[in-house]
């Protein structure tokens, strides 16, 4: 029988308080083309935070995005469904001395107040949403944030999965596209734990934010070129490097954007016109 929203979110959250403690060690995995994704996606959200901004990172784990967003924000709240994920984030934060705020909630009923943030942050965290709860996260994330602040995230991309299976990031966590489960193998217990995700295209992201009242301001997608290339094209630097330029140069415009094996996005509310 399929487990219901509360259902998934308990197994979620147990999950991730099994593997907190090794998490850091799993993720962002080990190749030169996890190195890739990492920097991509790092890249994607400080370009897009500015030394002034207030930001939420929701679904933060254990700090892997909030900790580089702390260094260049004016404040960083993490929020994260997991308090032992949240141990780890703050035990890090405290280690590089910075000032972040930690809670434990739902995305799906954020406790922060109408306009506090100028930048909701959320990177392979929303893949555990329940579907059902997608639309009211999306709503949450425009409530919360001020006129003109931006929501920047980062998901699977369902397009690709249509085409493969293949995992290209971090692969002792492997996602089976078949059974919308993402499955952590090799963890310290030696039990091999499944958690549901579900991806998202290109179209569902952009109805996902015209229903909330968000406007996409660009899309781009995560190494749209070295992800359909085998391994042993990528161990030459040359070609690596290649292949880097051009999806660095690309990676924005379609249809090549909507080719990555995760999709980054922003999205920004709008301004109130008196």
């Amino acid at each position: 029988m399929k487990a219901n929203t509360s259902q998934q979110k308990d197994l979620i959250a147990g999950i991730y308080h099994r593997i907190a403690g090794e998490y850091d060690e799993r993720i962002p995995g080990f190749t030169a083309l996890d190195a890739t994704f990492s920097d991509t996606e790092i890249s994607f959200v400080l370009d897009r935070v500015t030394a002034d901004d207030e930001v939420l990172d929701i679904g933060c784990g254990t700090g892997r995005i909030t900790i580089p967003v702390a260094h260049r924000a004016k404040a960083v709240t993490g929020f994260d469904l997991t308090e032992a994920m949240l141990e780890q984030a703050a035990r890090k934060a405290a280690e590089a001395n910075l000032d972040v705020r930690f809670e434990q909630g739902d995305m799906a009923a954020l406790p922060f107040p109408d306009d506090s943030f100028d930048a909701v942050v959320s990177m392979l965290a929303l893949m555990h949403v329940p579907p059902a709860d997608h639309p009211r996260v999306f709503s949450e994330v425009r409530r919360v944030l001020r006129p003109g602040g931006r929501l920047i995230i980062g998901v699977k991309n369902s397009v690709f999965e249509r085409f493969s299976s293949a995992d290209r990031f971090a692969t002792v966590d492997i996602t089976d596209v078949e059974n919308k489960e993402l499955v952590f193998t090799g963890t310290r217990e030696g039990d091999e734990l499944r958690a549901p995700w579900h991806s998202f295209s290109p179209d569902d992201l952009k109805r996902l934010t015209a229903v909330a009242g968000l406007v996409p301001v660009s899309l781009r997608g995560n190494i749209p070129l070295s992800a359909w290339l085998a391994d042993s094209v990528l161990e030459t630097a040359e070609v690596a490097g290649a292949v880097r330029t051009l999806e660095t140069l690309l990676g924005d415009l379609p249809p090549l954007n909507h080719l990555g094996y995760h999709l980054l996005m922003e999205a920004v509310k709008p301004a109130v016109h008196s």
